[in-house]
């Protein structure tokens, strides 16, 4: 009798966590299956270059393997057969309906005016080449609608922007974090800072990811060889809950390298800047929790920037601090002339960098169950 009143309350427990627990992050995909979903009849979720021929073909495939996983045991494998990298996710349910990137989420509710990061991780085909000087050679592109705009319309009501980035190949699984800064806005003249664009349709309470429809990863140029090969995995919303500096440091990124013990760090400065540095420090914990201040001095860590106005690319890397028995390194920077800072946490060593999804009533009742066996 105590025995059944005890997994009546712990399932009734299980029901109010499910119900009350504010949940971070949401998971978009794991790419954890064997076939691509399809959207409609004939359209893959993700894919590339699908039935967009806007800018001329990028012929290619799209596939879920088992050859790379950055968790897991799978991810979404893109092969490049010609021109460049278009990889899309793709959410046109119907032939006049766009659906919001936020319907596809997994493992919980979204949450409106909540989450204003977007992670995912990209493993490089070889021969990318970072260009320096601030340049370019990757784009994340976003499409934004009003929260009452046209279906028909993956933008009605707001606009398409893109997230620049300067990216190499090392072998490893390179970190890409959106946030709500773009680079450049369609249309607008590319040496203009356009500023963060947290709410970007002018509604109070529907931030940048709640308008999020389509979305693209696209490498610019052509690729050194044919066929190459881009792997994807776990995309993720996450509430980032630190006062963070992203008017100033945007388009932040980063990788390790075991091979040679290198850090790699880039992100986007404020076109307007011009002239001011951004000091980097490191810890092997929260530098948020422990203060700017007790952060270390990076090797090489006071950086000016290398181009001018659009040419806002920030760069930093070093094989000189030692990594032995840590699991995670702490990156902070700061431009001078600011109190503010922003931070990217790197794998070191090969571990579960899945972030804890929220509470499944299907899997909470079940795990009930069994501790009750």
């Amino acid at each position: 009798m105590f025995r059944q009143s005890r997994k009546i309350f712990l399932l009734i427990c299980v029901l109010f966590l499910t119900r009350f627990s504010s949940a971070e992050p949401l998971l978009l995909d794991s790419f954890e299956y064997t076939d691509i979903p399809e959207v409609r009849p004939g359209n893959l979720l993700w894919n590339q270059y699908e039935n967009d021929p806007t800018d001329g073909p990028d012929p290619g495939s799209e596939s879920i393997t088992s050859e790379e996983a950055f968790s897991g045991n799978k991810s979404l494998k893109i092969t490049i057969d010609g021109g460049n990298s278009y990889t899309q996710f793709y959410p046109k349910v119907e032939d006049l309906v766009w659906s919001n990137t936020r319907n596809f989420v997994k493992g919980g509710a979204w949450e409106f005016n909540k989450y204003n990061r977007l992670r995912f991780w990209v493993k490089l085909p070889p021969g990318i080449k970072y260009l320096g000087d601030g340049r370019t050679n990757a784009h994340f592109g976003t499409y934004i609608r009003a929260k009452d705009g046209d279906l028909a319309s993956a933008e009605s009501g707001g606009n398409h922007y893109y997230h620049y980035f300067d990216l190499e190949y090392t072998g490893e699984w390179h970190q890409i974090i959106i946030d709500t800064h773009p680079s450049h806005i369609r249309g607008g003249s590319g040496g203009i800072e356009g500023g963060d664009k947290e709410y970007p349709t002018g509604e109070p309470g529907y931030n940048y990811f709640d308008g999020l429809t389509r979305f693209y990863f696209d490498l610019e140029g052509s690729l050194p060889n044919y066929p190459s090969y881009i792997y994807f995995d776990n995309f993720e919303f996450y509430q980032e809950t630190n006062l963070e500096n992203i008017d100033q440091i945007y388009s932040l990124h980063g990788v390790f390298v075991p091979d040679n013990n290198q850090v790699i760090v880039g992100w986007k400065r404020n076109k307007d800047e011009n002239k001011v540095k951004h000091e980097v420090r490191y810890a092997f914990e929260d530098i948020f929790s422990i203060g700017w201040n007790n952060a270390l001095a990076a090797p090489d860590g006071m950086i000016s920037p290398p181009g001018w106005q659009g040419y806002n690319g920030m760069y930093w890397s070093t094989s000189d601090i030692n990594m032995e028995g840590k699991k995670n390194i702490f990156i902070a920077i700061k431009p001078q002339n600011s109190d503010l800072f922003r931070q990217i946490v790197i794998p070191i060593v090969s571990q579960d960098y899945s972030l804890p999804l929220p509470p499944n009533l299907f899997e909470a009742v079940k795990k009930v169950n069994n501790q009750l066996e």
